[in-house]
């Protein structure tokens, strides 16, 4: 299944800088610009424990892109290709901040407690230290897609998108790894691959609200 899901989005990826490099401006452009908007606010409509209005609101948003599609308004085909990226940093951002509210346990620390169990207060606060910094990492992500949608080539924008965008969150997980391991040696750290596949099964359940959510 992950396999699956991850050859999907590559393929998505090489699908979307094609059309875009080739200049293919067309129902192609159209649908592969909003295809993973629809999945995306379809599934944070059904899985998400979110008040009715913000379902409803999700709901409605995906309605007007899928008209605005069919009838291919006067909007320049091109306007649409940012939106995956805004929907996918802007989203990732949403889920990482929202547990930095006061009360609330940051994401990676949770993560962490769900690998390792009862953490040491030092690597408490340097996991809570660590959700900030994907926050960061997540909004200069999306104000670089902005920027280069605004100021470069859509060649250049597509480049840093759908072909580095994969590997510059790779790094990002490897290089925190690494500094983690040589930061906090005296720490039994788990294997970088248990921190990835914990966000994995994050992503698969509905958290509840409140404290810890």
């Amino acid at each position: 299944m992950t396999l699956g899901v991850a050859a999907v989005v590559i393929g998505y990826a090489a699908a979307t800088h094609w059309a875009v490099a080739s200049g293919h401006a067309d129902t192609l452009g159209i649908a592969l610009a909003l295809a993973p908007v629809l999945v995306g606010l379809t599934w944070l409509s059904a899985r998400t424990r979110q008040p009715v209005w913000v379902k409803l609101c999700a709901v409605a948003a995906a309605s007007g892109l899928a008209v605005l599609a069919a009838r291919r308004a006067t909007l320049a085909v091109s306007l649409l290709y940012p939106l995956p990226s805004i929907v996918v940093y802007g989203g990732l951002l949403w889920i990482f901040a929202r547990t930095l509210a006061p009360g609330r346990e940051a994401l990676v620390t949770r993560l962490a407690r769900h690998v390792h169990g009862t953490l040491p207060d030092d690597i408490t606060a340097y996991t809570r230290h660590v959700t900030w910094a994907w926050c960061v990492f997540f909004a200069a992500m999306g104000l670089m897609s902005a920027l280069l949608f605004a100021f470069a080539s859509l060649a250049a924008w597509s480049l840093f998108v759908n072909v580095l965008g994969l590997p510059l969150i790779g790094a990002m997980f490897v290089g925190e790894y690494i500094y983690r391991v040589q930061r906090y040696r005296q720490f039994s750290h788990a294997p970088l691959f248990a921190s990835v596949w914990a966000f994995h099964k994050f992503g698969r359940r509905s958290p509840t609200p409140g404290r810890g959510s």
